[in-house]
Formats: C-alpha cells, structure tokens, sequence
C-alpha cells in the first residue's frame, strides 16, 4: 500500500451467516466395477480352509488372554487377508474391533511369495462369534449367484448399494480377498518412513492399542515387565504408547492383549540447527533494552515449544518471568539447555535485530513469552513427541488467557509423506480441543539434512528438496506450518549465493514428493503445505561448486544463551522462519484481540504472496509443458502461499478491503442408522457494489480463506479411511457471474427451494478452482477478473462433507456446532476512483459488527 493511504482497521463481524433448513449434499459418482471371481464355490472352500489354518493358535491365544483378565466372549486372534494381486482389497466402513472391522489395511505390500508381487493386505480380530459368522457367510458366498440387475461395483459401502441386502456378509471382503492367513508382527507394521526393526535387541515400539481393552493391555505389559516411555495419547477410541521392548516382547503383547491395532517407530523432537557467532553486538544491548516498550500486562502469549529459554536475557526479561518457565518432564531444567529456545524467544519479539532501526525510536514490544522444554537435555532419556507437546500444554494452559504456540522443532523418526502421524494427530487434538477452545500451533517443516561434516549439497537446491519431505508434526491438518525463503537482498562479498533473493531457502523442505490420492471416489485430505515461508536465511557454494554453507550475512540476527559476553547469536533455516510467523501471529492477536485462532492462520495465508523468485518457478513449469493448474500447487508444495504482507495483514485501505467473519455451523443431525448432514452456511456479503461497477472492465484481485478446525481420528489412516481422519469438512463456493442467490444454493444443496439451475458449468479466473482448493482444514483461493464481474460474487456457501463424526450415533456428535472464519479480501488498482472500505463498512449490520481496540502497548 502506498504511504498517502488511509489505513483502517479490517471489518470483523460474527452471526453474518444464514443457517439452511435442511441440508444434502450433491451425490457421489459410479464407482468402477469389481472383476468376478469365474468359481465362487472354489474360491468360498479355499478360503474356508486358509481360514481354520489362520485360527489353529486361537486356543493359545485364549489362555494368554484369560491370563491378562481379558473376558471369554471378548477373546480371540488376529487374522490377515491377503488381496488378489492386481485387484484392491475392499474390507468395508466398519470401525476396528467392531463386527469384522479392520485393524489396519495396507496397500500394495510386497511380501515373501509370489514373485513378490505387491498386494493389499488387511488385519481383522477374531473372536468365537465373529469366526462363527464368517464361516456362516462363506457358506452363503459360495453359493450365491449374482442376479442380473445386480452391479459389482467398486464401493465399499455395501449396504447403500442397490442389491447389496441380497449378498452374503462380507461378500466384497471375500470377492477381492486371495488368501486368510495368521497375523504377523509385520502385518501390525504400519510405519511408511521406517522398515521393520531387525535387532532382537530392546527397541522403542509405538504401540496403537483399542481403548476399549485398557486393562488387558496394561496386565499383559506388567506380567512382562516391559516399561512404558512417557504417557499415553488418547484418540477417538484408540490410545497410542511408546514402549521400550524386544520384538519377542512385543508379540506377547499382541498375544495376550487383544488389544493392538499396530505398530510404528517412535519419535522424539530435535532441535536442528547451525551454531553461527555474529559481529560483536554486546555494546548495543543495554541501548536497544532502553528502548523498549511493552509489553502490557494482558498482552497474548508466545509460548514457545522448545529448548527452554535464558529468561535472564536483558531483552527477555521484561516478558518473561520465570514463572512462565517450565519443562515438559520435571526432570528437566527450565533454562536453557542448548541454546536454540533462546534464539526462538528473540526472532519471536523482535524478528532479525539487525534490521531494528538503530536511531533513539521506541522498540515495542506486543507480545509476552513463555517457554516449555519439550527436547531432552543431552544425555535425559527424550520423551516422545506426542506425549511432550500435550505435557507442554496441559502445564502452561493452568493459566488462562490467549496464545499462540511456536513449535520450531520436528519429531525424529516419523514419516514425511504428508499423513498423520502420532505427533501430528496431538497437535490436531490440542488444535480443535473442545470445539470452543480452540489454539494455534505454528510448526517447522523442517530441514533438508546437513551438517559441517556432512553440507548440504548443490544438488539438492537444484532439484529444490523434492527429496526432503516436509517434517513431522508440520503435516498436521489444524497448524500453521511454515517453511524458509531467502529474501535478504545482500550481496555476499567473494561467494557466490545459492538462492536468488525470494527464493526457497537452502534447506527448506518441501511437500513436493507427498503423494496424492489416485482414487476418484476418495477425497484428498493431505493438506497443501508449507502454509507460508518467512526468511529462512541463504548458504554460499563452495569453491568445489559442490557443497554449500550458512551465510552469516544472510541468517537472522537474535538472542544468544551464551552469556553477558555474547549476548547475540545467528540462526536461520525453518526454526528462525518459524519463529517469526509465530510472532507475527503473536502481534496479529494483540492489535485484534478477539480472533480466534482459526481466524489467525486464515489472516497469515490471506496477505501471503509470491514473490518474483517464486513466481518465476510456474512460468518455468509451463514453460517445460506442465499445466497450469499443476504448476500452481508445484508452488505450493515449495512455498505454500507466499511471505505474509505485513500492510494487508494489519490494515485494510481505500483499494484494499479485508472482511472477516466468524461463523459457526452444525454438520450433523441424527439419522436413521448413522448421522446424516445437517446444515450449511449462506453468507449474502456487504459489497462494493458501486465502487465495482465504477471500475467496469478494470482488472481486480479478490481472496477468499476458510480455516476450520477438526477432531481427528488417526487410526483412520491405517484403515484406509483417511477421508475419516477429520471429524467433519468444510468447503467454500462463491454466487458466479450472471447467477441468483437462490440457484447458488441450490447447487450447493440439493434441498435449497427456489431459483432456476443454470449456473455455468465452469467457474473462471479461479487461481486454483473449487476441486483444487478444497484439502486439508485451510482452504485459499484467489479470482482475478474485470470488476463488473466481481458485482455479482456477492454470496458464500460453507457447506460441510462427512467425516469420522459421521460414522455412526455412538458417538453421539449430532447437533454440536463447529467453528470456521471466513476471509474475503478485495483489492483493486491504487491509481483508480472509489473508496471500498467506506461502501462496506456503512452496509454492514450493527448486529453482526465486531469492534475490539487493539491492546495497548506498556510505555
């Protein structure tokens, strides 16, 4: 924005939106059909005896089993069914442990026979009464002919199809199945970044175990005397444990437990980082801490997840008493302990010190500090990461009041494919809490590897760290994840720079090897990630053009746990581009107070913008014959949606409009057997009706941001129902050119009364477009077109999509409301007539209107 425009404050506004009376979404597609089996009596014998070879241990199974107190009737044994080689495996909707639920599917497994040829896999529990019916059913499968109006197709939800009530049970599960075989370790083994342990040695496990048969779990551990690291994270209706064992160990467990759904590697945070000296600074410190102002005493909170941090400091201890000091494991010492938390607390109230202006002006400062321990001091034995970010929060949140938490640290030991994790579930979990109270985590994605010893190779910058994946638990669907650019402009005196300025740091990761969804008929909820990049500082190449290293001119200048003597220190990379998105978060809160942290995230994307550099990388891809829409979500993957304009962010103005409007809406009401959709949201908007018809064919730029939070159910993931993981979604859709408000809602609801359906069937000048935006829980698009156009784009849709809340009434989530922010930015040529604010704000309801000062700043 130019200088000589009058800045004001964005338009807030909760309750705009207009319930419908009844809601159903647009129905789904055909799905393709499955190949038959030519002798279904053949196939129905063979799998009759695979099976009563598979359950020839239930006895033993049962006497562990009664050993751990387990009940009869709840007793009995996993059993894995091996899919036909080419063909997927279909093992239905059911939930683990409940009828013949899986425990786990895993897709193209390649196992020891058949030429190793991949194949699905997928692990069921047993017991007497579920064996009984499945013996039952295959006598029913074998002898059953299709009739001719029945279609074989390719959807799991059996009973929804039409002739499915004529099938046996399990009729997909037996048609797609090859073989039933007993369980192994390796079938629990879900773990995609890590192979299987071969050491007999003891090892840590991640356990994932039914809630529901606790005190087996727990009896079968202690008769063992396998020891437990750290506490355990509970889910829907699974709790997931760190145990220190051997494999051996292990399937006793299983043996004796029923309880175990599968395995993976366990993980703990890291703190991954370059030590780097500056210039010496010492002399300006006590100048720069005259200088200070703030913060006020109901200032918002940083609170940083980290290494702990030196509260000593001359620039921290204003907003840091060590009362908010504190570690995860009381083992543990609040200070401290290696030097990166420090380094966060100043990037996080300062940004880079080097580019505070270096007159007599006030430095304020907006935010308070606090500090959690949540990386084991060198030679303490780490707790894992899930169990230390929910510690972090459980000990903080004793005092109330708003936060936003900065996570620079990443889970050692996860997988890097963009799906849920443990760690990333947690930070889901503590995101959405109860729905009301709800936090912002701002997570690293981390760095592609290197050290002095090992640097960071050219070669990597060039393929632009496709081979690094983006770092748990920054995957996670509710956090602010932030990756690193370069955008100091500074010549590096004698070496040649590795990133161009507004390019990808060095050593950013990024989503780009993240694999998306193959299948039509499941959606795509891997969200797009990195979210935003902030200065992730630059490397130089060295003479061999080979290797590379840190910059010192180019890394943030910040605050040192060294001592008095060295009261500054350098660091870069994602923590440093972390740690200033959580501060700017951090002052975003305290200049409106009355965001809700959804609202926070969406602000952040909503102002983000390519840089030239990066921009450059989509005229590169079409150059080399990629579509466009390809290339755009290549930018994405490598720089989410830009660096945050501070100006946007803060500010609306007479050409740039921001309006916010916070909304709720119920998804569910009860049904008949399950849950059904209840209602959307429809948002007639405020608009610059005349300012836009005055522009006529003059090109304009709106953005629109819906951020919601959502309750996730990780072991969706490991039953192949990742489109279960979140317990609702959310989608946004716009009134097009030349339509009514009424045919806008009907295309959204098949319910909605009204209007005549002739909406165009292609909705242009879209960015990304309606199919292409709507993944994960941050959803962001940008229209560009003449302002005439924009007239008509008036009216809002947030309808919701299904999800684990929506499997079954045992849950008993209908009628609970969920939250959602809606951002609607328009901004038009500075040179051009007309005041877009001014026309907003004077047609926006009183009712609807929010108005909170911002927080004023201690002198």
């Amino acid at each position: 924005m130019a200088d000589n425009v009058r800045r004001q404050r964005h338009i807030h506004v909760r309750g705009l939106g207009v319930a419908s009376v009844d809601f159903r979404s647009p129905g789904r597609g055909g799905s393709k059909p499955v190949p038959e089996i030519p002798d279904r009596a053949g196939h129905a014998e063979s799998l009759r005896a695979d099976l009563d070879a598979a359950v020839a241990d239930l006895k033993a199974y049962r006497a562990a089993q009664g050993k751990a107190g387990l009940p009869y009737s709840r007793r009995g044994m996993p059993v894995t069914v091996e899919g036909r080689i080419g063909e997927r495996l279909l093992v239905g909707k059911g939930r683990a442990g409940r009828g013949l639920g899986a425990f786990n599917v895993q897709r193209s497994v390649v196992g020891d026979g058949n030429a190793n040829e991949p194949k699905d896999i997928a692990t069921f529990f047993l017991t007497g009464s579920t064996l009984k019916s499945v013996r039952a059913a295959l006598e029913r499968y074998g002898a059953w002919e299709r009739p001719d109006d029945d279609v074989l197709s390719n959807d799991e939800e059996d009973d929804e199809e039409e002739g499915a009530a004529r099938r046996p049970p399990h009729f997909k599960l037996f048609e797609t199945g090859a073989h039933i075989r007993p369980t192994t370790l390796r079938d629990l083994w879900t773990d995609r970044h890590n192979p299987f342990p071969r050491k007999t040695s003891k090892l840590l496990w991640e356990v994932w175990t039914r809630s529901s048969f606790e005190e087996s779990f727990e009896s079968a551990v202690s008769n063992l005397g396998v020891a437990n690291r750290g506490r355990p994270s509970e889910f829907v209706d699974t709790r997931v444990r760190t145990l220190l064992a051997t494999a051996a160990e292990i399937q006793d467990i299983v043996r004796a437990s029923a309880a175990v759904l599968e395995l993976r590697s366990a993980s703990s945070f890291i703190a991954d980082y370059f030590e780097m000296v500056p210039e010496d600074r010492a002399a300006a410190i006590s100048d720069l801490a005259a200088r200070m102002h703030g913060p006020a005493a109901n200032a918002p909170v940083v609170t940083v997840l980290d290494t702990g941090v030196m509260r000593a400091h001359p620039l921290l201890s204003a907003a840091l008493p060590s009362t908010r000091c504190h570690s995860a494991d009381d083992r543990w010492e609040p200070e401290d302990h290696q030097g990166h938390g420090t380094k966060m607390a100043g990037i996080v109230q300062f940004g880079d010190i080097a580019a505070l202006p270096r007159d007599k002006s006030p430095v304020p400062v907006a935010t308070r500090l606090e500090s959690v321990v949540v990386t084991a001091p060198e030679g303490a034995p780490p707790l894992p990461a899930r169990d230390a970010i929910q510690r972090a929060v459980n000990i903080v949140e004793t005092t109330k009041g708003p936060r936003v938490y900065c996570l620079a640290q990443t889970a050692e030991g996860e997988g890097e494919d963009g799906r849920p994790t443990s760690s990333s579930a947690v930070l889901d979990k503590l995101a959405f809490g109860d729905g009301r109270d709800t936090r912002l985590f701002v997570a690293a994605v981390g760095n592609a590897p290197h050290t002095p010893s090992e640097p960071y190779q050219l070669a990597d910058y060039v393929l632009w760290n496709a081979e690094f994946g983006i770092q748990a638990p920054a995957q996670a669907l509710n956090a602010l994840s932030v990756g690193g650019a370069s955008l100091k402009s500074l010549p590096d005196e004698g070496a040649e720079l590795v990133a161009q300025p507004g390019n990808l740091a060095p050593s950013s990761r990024t989503a780009q090897g993240w694999p998306q969804n193959s299948r039509a008929d499941k959606p795509d909820v891997i969200p797009t990630k990195p979210d935003i990049v902030m200065e992730g500082g630059n490397f130089v190449v060295d003479e061999d053009n080979l290797y590379c290293q840190p910059s010192p001119r180019h890394f943030v200048l910040t605050t040192s746990s060294a001592g008095s003597g060295r009261p500054l220190a350098l660091v870069g990379e994602t923590s440093a581009a972390t740690a200033a998105a959580a501060g700017l978060a951090g002052r975003l809160l305290a200049s409106y107070p009355g965001f809700r942290p959804e609202t926070l995230r969406a602000m952040l994307v909503n102002s983000a913008e390519w840089t030239p550099a990066m921009r450059a990388h989509f005229d590169e891809a079409v150059g080399a014959g990629m579509g466009r829409l390809e290339a755009r979500r290549l930018l994405l993957s490598r720089f989410g949606w830009g660096v945050p304009n501070e100006e946007r962010l803060f500010h609306s103005a007479r050409n740039a409009l921001t309006l916010i409007a916070e909304d709720t809406l119920i998804p569910y009401a009860e049904g008949a057997s399950a849950p059904r959709l209840k209602e959307m949201k429809y948002f007639k908007l405020p608009w610059p009706s005349d300012v836009l018809r005055s522009l006529q064919n003059t090109e304009v730029e709106m953005r629109v941001t819906l951020s919601f939070f959502v309750d996730p159910d990780p072991h969706a993931v490991s039953r192949d129902r990742i489109e279960s993981y979140p317990s609702h979604r959310l989608r946004f859709d716009l009134r097009r050119y030349g339509e009514s408000h009424e045919t806008t809602q009907r295309r959204a609801n098949e319910l909605a009364l009204g209007g005549d359906f002739s909406s165009p069937a292609v909705d242009s000048g879209w960015m990304l477009g309606f199919g292409a935006r709507q993944r994960g829980t941050l959803h962001h698009d940008v229209w560009q077109g003449p302002a005439y156009q924009l007239v008509d784009r008036d009216g809002i849709v947030v309808a919701p999509v299904r999800g684990w809340w929506g499997d079954t009434a045992t849950f008993d989530k209908t009628d609970v409301p969920v939250r959602f922010s809606l951002i609607v930015s328009i901004r038009t040529p500075e040179a051009k007539p007309g005041d877009l604010w001014t026309e907003v704000s004077a047609k926006v309801p009183t009712r609807v209107r929010v108005e909170t000062p911002a927080i004023a700043i201690d002198t």
